[in-house]
């Protein structure tokens, strides 16, 4: 996948309203790509907002993103049988098989705008592609983390948005049993929860706390930490990169 260029950019003005319906919206700078529209990224695509040709944004997480999701769900069943869509729980999101996590309403189903902590940016009625925006602590720590382990990993933060109909929570830190490269040793794999889902949009923000250096010498993950919180963090940037392929 090859793109222009990349920027990070920050943004401005911001305003989140954790709800039943969201808005966001701010100022991207240096913005070059011309108008276009924030995309829910289903069959047929629906817009959750706009950026105007200096860069202003806006993003509207209403009932109506919602709607659209569970009808291409239903479309997507309706053609292909009840097997081909599977949805995504909180238990399987936030997932931890032992005692010391405790789950509440973890069957409840969790939804999401994004693609790997993105959002599309385009022209529907054209079927063309502009970029994509990413809120994260660094560009270098979404790469990293968004390679699957062909990078090395850095500590940071992206953020994310889930939508629940009714409350829950993942709490406690879960720990993975796992070995070294030559099966001599172990070590914990830790991921600390502390989400607590309310109805409707919150943001949660998913954290690479700490690395470590394998025998072979690839940097890999050793303590993540996932958490709700009720505002963006105030050292969040906003990467956005252009490319038609994405």
């Amino acid at each position: 996948m090859k793109y222009i260029l990349s920027l990070i950019l920050f943004f401005t003005n911001l305003n989140l309203i954790p709800s039943q319906n969201s808005v966001i919206t701010g100022k991207i700078k240096d913005y070059s790509s011309g108008e276009a529209e924030i995309i829910l990224p289903v069959r047929d695509p629906i817009a959750l907002g706009s950026i105007t040709k200096k860069g202003k944004f806006t993003i509207d997480l209403n009932e109506s993103v919602i709607e659209a999701i569970h009808k291409d769900n239903d479309k997507l069943r309706a053609e292909r049988g009840d097997k081909a869509v599977r949805n995504t729980t909180v238990k399987r999101a936030f997932y931890c098989d032992t005692e010391d996590v405790i789950t509440s309403n973890g069957e409840e189903i969790i939804e999401s705008f994004t693609i790997q902590g993105n959002v599309l940016a385009g022209i529907i009625k054209d079927k063309k592609p502009i970029g994509k925006l990413r809120l994260s602590s660094s560009k270098a720590f979404g790469d990293s983390y968004f390679s699957y382990g062909k990078k090395d990993f850095e500590t940071g933060y992206y953020i994310d948005f889930y939508y629940v109909n009714n409350e829950a929570s993942v709490n406690g830190i879960c720990k993975t049993k796992t070995y070294t490269l030559d099966m001599k040793n172990t070590f914990n794999l830790t991921h600390n929860y502390n989400i607590n889902l309310k109805k409707g949009w919150n943001i949660v923000k998913i954290e690479v706390e700490e690395v470590y250096t394998d025998q072979e010498g690839h940097v890999r993950p050793l303590k993540y930490r996932m958490s709700t919180i009720d505002k963006l963090p105030k050292d969040v940037n906003y990467i956005f990169t252009p490319g038609e392929k994405l």
